[in-house]
C-alpha cells in the first residue's frame, strides 16, 4: 500500500496534553470477577496482586476519561499523533535520569499495550479508528508522565490510498 504525498497538506489543528502517567493494558477475564467479591483479607498473595493490578488499571481508565472530558477531547477516527511520556524510575541515579530525559523508551511496557490502554480508557469501542499520524514513547525526568495528542488535518481519505 502506498500513500500520496500528504505532507504538503498537513496542518496542526490542536495539541492536547493529558497530565497522567501512561499505563499498559491489563487483560481481564471473566474469572477475574471473583477477586472483587472475596474480601481482601481472604485473598492469597497472588490473587491480591492481581486484584490490585486490575484496580489500578480501572482507576487509570477513569482518570484518563475524566481528564479527556475536562479538556473536551475526543479521540478522532484519524490523524492523531500520540506521544506517551514515561517518568524515569526514582531509584535511578541522577546522571542516568538526566541522560535518559527525552530519549526513546525501549523497555517494557510495549507501545501497542500502552495504546490499547489509552484507547480502552477513552472509547467503548475503538473499531472506528482508521489512522494514526504517529506513535511514540519517551522517557522524561519528571515525577509524573503525560500523554500528548496532536491532531493533524486534513486526514487520509479513500482517494489518498493507492492499492
Amino acid at each position: 500500500m502506498a500513500l500520496r504525498n500528504e505532507k504538503e497538506n498537513v496542518k496542526v489543528q490542536k495539541k492536547i496534553i493529558l497530565d497522567i502517567t501512561p499505563q499498559t493494558y491489563v487483560r481481564a477475564t471473566q474469572n477475574d470477577r471473583v477477586f472483587f467479591r472475596i474480601p481482601r483479607d481472604k485473598l492469597r498473595p497472588a490473587s491480591l496482586k492481581r486484584l490490585e493490578r486490575l484496580e489500578k488499571y480501572n482507576n487509570y481508565k477513569i482518570a484518563l476519561l475524566a481528564l479527556a472530558k475536562q479538556n473536551r477531547f475526543m479521540l478522532p477516527e484519524q490523524g492523531a499523533e500520540i506521544v506517551f511520556y514515561i517518568p524515569v524510575s526514582p531509584s535511578w541515579k541522577k546522571h542516568k535520569k538526566e541522560s535518559m530525559h527525552m530519549k526513546l523508551h525501549r523497555n517494557k511496557p510495549d507501545l501497542s499495550n500502552m495504546l490499547k490502554a489509552f484507547e480502552d480508557g477513552l472509547m467503548a469501542e475503538d473499531k472506528g479508528i482508521a489512522h494514526y499520524a504517529g506513535l511514540a514513547k519517551i522517557w522524561v525526568n519528571e515525577p509524573v508522565g503525560r500523554i500528548e495528542i496532536t491532531i493533524t488535518s486534513p486526514t487520509l481519505s479513500s482517494q489518498d490510498v493507492l492499492l
